[in-house]
């Protein structure tokens, strides 16, 4: 059976793929009105849209997951086609790498290429399956080994497995949802040159982020979707990344994504002082953060960025140095003495260590001070929804029903959840661990006029971004960390930029 290799393909001017007025309703909630999708060889198409605006479900009714309830699905050679299921789409050459991977982590990268596919015969040998994967891994991902098992593999290497395995089935459609919220950025380049091979050798690309950079590093064409609806298809050349902005949106986005930090307040004293804090991963951190700044830590994963917020909480135990809160010397030896000091935490995985996603808003706004709506052990259900609501309106949460479970939420209402909870609790340390991690960027620029709401009102911001224009755009200084040890605390005075940053970050130079 022949294999396939990253060879040039004739590339015809008829799409690839045509999605016409495809409708979708759940109950009485219509996520899809009439989507059309075109898609061409050779090209990366950017599907752009707010958390809810139909983007999953979209690539859901292509990948046979969903069934849509009008419209049609068409591929170039085979007309009009009506996709099953996963492994009927797969069979149609359509395959899609998403942030949660469909391996199997028992098997190796061979069995996991060919899982699932009959090959002519009821019974393939071991060897020649490996052989034909090591032929797609040849071009693909040379440093690969067939007989690999896919547990002892990073993010990266199993997203090129998961390539593969359209890939071996003919593949001509490949969709990309959110890959590289888990990579690292060497790996995230990594991918991008895979991508831009596929291109290269004709495959039709569909490429999802909410990271703008990215789609404007590899896309050729764009499609934005808000409600449901198609609002935009076009060249990516022809618009900017704010009209982009606006269009996901619906709104002027500018003021929020493109500002400045606020002006500093250099009079006030630290309200967090770290001096000479060792742990068994840091070395003698030394830091200040005053009321009304926000500080940026940046460095490369692993560095140790993230192990300075998990002592300041009370997470990893200390081996040296010392914690003080507003100029006092404060023990900190769990989070609830962390909590006790005015001390919060906002954690880069939301729903693995912040929120329960199926209990309610109102209960996970409870989790951090249930003890401030109890008397004599019985709960006060009515001054904690009083309270709740109040943080529903003031911090704009949708929806508004405090009932409704979290689950239900875009990340970036999950967000405002959790820091709501925090600022129920009085505390003025708070800490962001990449805050607008998988939200989308209308409610990413929401976020961001909330951190400069609270440094504007006196509360002292800690921000760990593995963004950097993010860091550069919110923060008065920036700390660099590597090794577990803070280098350097560099003034955001203008001048500073990513390619300073970086050299900070990997080498350690001075400006």
């Amino acid at each position: 059976m022949a294999t396939f290799a990253l060879a040039e393909e004739h590339v015809n001017s008829a799409p690839t793929l045509e999605m016409r007025g495809i409708c979708k309703s759940f109950g009485r909630v219509t996520v899809l009105k009439g989507v059309d999708l075109t898609l061409q060889s050779g090209e990366v198409h950017a599907l752009l849209g707010e958390n809810g605006a139909g983007k999953s479900t979209l690539m859901k009714v292509l990948f046979g997951i969903v069934q849509p309830d009008e419209g049609s699905v068409e591929l170039q050679g085979l007309g009009v086609v009506s996709v099953e299921n996963p492994r009927h789409a797969l069979s149609l050459g359509i395959g899609l790498v998403s942030q949660e991977l469909s391996l199997v982590p028992q098997l190796d990268v061979a069995q996991n290429i060919y899982l699932g596919q009959a090959r002519g015969v009821s019974l393939v040998p071991r060897r020649r399956n490996r052989e034909d994967a090591a032929e797609i891994l040849r071009t693909l991902a040379p440093h690969l080994r067939a007989d690999t098992p896919i547990s002892s593999l990073g993010m990266a290497d199993r997203q090129l497995v998961e390539i593969g395995r359209t890939l071996a089935r003919g593949g001509r459609i490949i969709a990309f949802d959110e890959p590289t919220s888990s990579l690292t950025p060497t790996e995230r380049d990594g991918l991008f040159r895979v991508i831009d091979r596929l291109r290269q050798a004709g495959k039709a690309i569909i490429y999802i982020s909410h990271r703008m950079e990215e789609i404007r590093a590899i896309a050729d064409r764009f499609t934005v979707m808000r409600d449901g609806q198609v609002i935009a298809s076009d060249s990516m050349q022809n618009f900017t990344d704010a009209e982009l902005n606006e269009l996901i949106a619906g709104r002027e986005l500018s003021v929020a994504l493109e500002g400045k930090p606020v002006g500093k307040q250099t009079e006030q004293k630290p309200l967090l002082e770290l001096s000479r804090l060792s742990t068994a991963r840091l070395r003698d951190v030394d830091l200040a953060v005053r009321s009304g700044e926000i500080v940026g830590l940046a460095g490369l994963v692993g560095s140790g960025r993230s192990a300075i917020m998990r002592t300041i909480f009370g997470i990893d135990p200390l081996t040296g140095g010392e914690i003080r809160v507003a100029g006092r010397q404060v023990t900190i030896d769990s989070p609830k003495q962390a909590m006790a000091a005015g001390i919060a935490l906002i954690p880069e995985d939301r729903r693995g260590h912040a929120i329960v996603p199926m209990m309610s808003i109102e209960q996970n706004f409870g989790l951090a001070s249930d003890t401030r709506f109890s008397r004599f052990g019985v709960l006060r259900g009515a001054t904690r929804r009083a309270e709740i609501r109040r943080y529903v309106a003031d911090l704009q949460i949708r929806p508004a029903d405090i009932a409704t479970p979290m689950a239900n939420l875009s990340g970036g209402n999950q967000q405002k959840v959790v820091i709501a909870r925090w600022l129920a609790t009085g505390a003025r340390i708070l800490m962001f661990d990449e805050p607008t991690r998988g939200i989308d960027v209308g409610a990413k620029a929401e976020i961001y006029a909330l951190l400069r709401r609270l440094a504007a009102d006196g509360a002292a911001l800690l921000v760990i971004s593995s963004e950097l224009p993010e860091l550069l755009l919110l923060s008065h200084r920036i700390g660099i960390v590597s090794h577990g040890h803070l280098t350097h605390v560099l003034d955001n005075d203008g001048e500073l930029n990513e390619d300073i940053l970086m050299r900070y970050a990997s080498l350690g130079g001075s400006r």
